[in-house]
């Protein structure tokens, strides 16, 4: 456990915030979930969860770990796009007020560009309520060279970063050390973590940032045009009833190669749920009790029918009419 008051985290004034950044399926949650079950179960932690699509399997992902946090929820959006931005800056104000958390964490989209951050905070309505107190990006060792239609946010992420998680390192192959090169040409001033399942330790990851690189680069980094929103089709899939696993499995082999993320949570007949988690076509489904609400999915992908997969869900949906109990 860490202790109450986190390490450069002590101007009471404000509120220390950490922003959280890296691509679909890198493991920001991870990160988050093992944070919150590592740190001082009495420190007050606010979560701002930001999901692309309109659902929030994240946050479900999140109440796994049996401690207390508040969450602010932003979805079908970047908090960093001009599109939600204003209403963004106004909750987050509020949500600061309301709960008076010890510490927030923003967990960013994955297809977020969050290079205007410092800018951000400087909004007369966050100014005097929070402080950037350090950058986390996660990034996806295995998938890192795929993501190249995304090139722009993905490196913005990376050159804000205080800290690089370079996660996944055990399904990388032999492309470690010209990744390794490739973030240290981005950013040649963040610490760079070797990791597995954002195993880090906490006197590591929380070490304290004299001066966010996000800070000391704002007035350079101001020439760059945020991107807006991401071209990129999602698609939410829901039902109350049960899904047989050999449907499940089918739909799962049809839809992975066309996604670059799928996750949610899916009731199976017989009262078992499993979470399902994708990136770039390998999937894990892992039986779990935590969850309690219907079935979920959501995928994002370039050049995909959403109306497509909803027909297809929606066979295999059919193949068991069983509604949940």
């Amino acid at each position: 456990m860490y202790r109450k008051i986190l390490p450069g985290m002590e101007r009471k004034q404000h509120i220390p915030l950490v922003l959280v950044t890296g691509f679909l399926g890198s493991g920001k949650t991870t990160l988050v979930k093992y944070l919150l079950g590592n740190v001082d179960p009495d420190l007050r932690i606010g979560i701002v969860q930001n999901e692309y699509a309109s659902a929030n399997i994240d946050t479900s992902e999140l109440h796994s770990v049996d401690r207390k946090f508040d969450v602010l929820e932003v979805n079908q959006g970047s908090v960093f796009c001009v599109c939600i931005l204003g209403s963004f800056i106004d909750s987050l104000a509020e949500f600061t007020d309301h709960y008076s958390p010890d510490l927030i964490i923003i967990e960013a989209s994955g297809l977020s560009d969050p290079i205007a951050i410092a800018e951000i905070l400087q909004h007369g309505k966050l100014v005097d309520r929070v402080y950037l107190s350090a950058v986390w990006c996660i990034v996806d060792g295995q998938n890192y060279h795929k993501v190249s239609k995304m090139n722009t946010r993905v490196e913005r992420q990376v050159m804000i970063a205080d800290r690089i998680l370079l996660n996944k390192s055990d399904l990388m192959e032999d492309h470690r050390d010209a990744l390794l090169q490739a973030l240290k040409t981005l950013n040649p001033e963040a610490e760079i973590i070797i990791t597995t399942y954002c195993q880090v330790p906490l006197q590591v990851l929380l070490e304290p940032v004299n001066e966010p690189l996000a800070l000391l680069k704002d007035t350079q980094h101001r020439k760059y045009e945020p991107r807006g929103r991401a071209e990129i089709s999602t698609v939410v899939l829901r039902t109350s009833r049960c899904i047989e696993p050999t449907g499940l499995d089918a739909f799962i082999r049809e839809v992975e190669g066309k996604l670059i993320r799928l996750k949610g949570f899916v009731l199976l007949a017989g009262q078992k749920v499993v979470s399902i988690q994708s990136e770039f076509g390998r999937t894990r489904m892992i039986e779990v009790d935590y969850y309690h609400g219907n079935t979920e999915l959501v995928g994002l992908g370039w050049d995909i029918s959403p109306a497509d997969f909803g027909r297809r869900f929606h066979d295999i949906r059919k193949s068991r009419e069983q509604h949940v109990p």
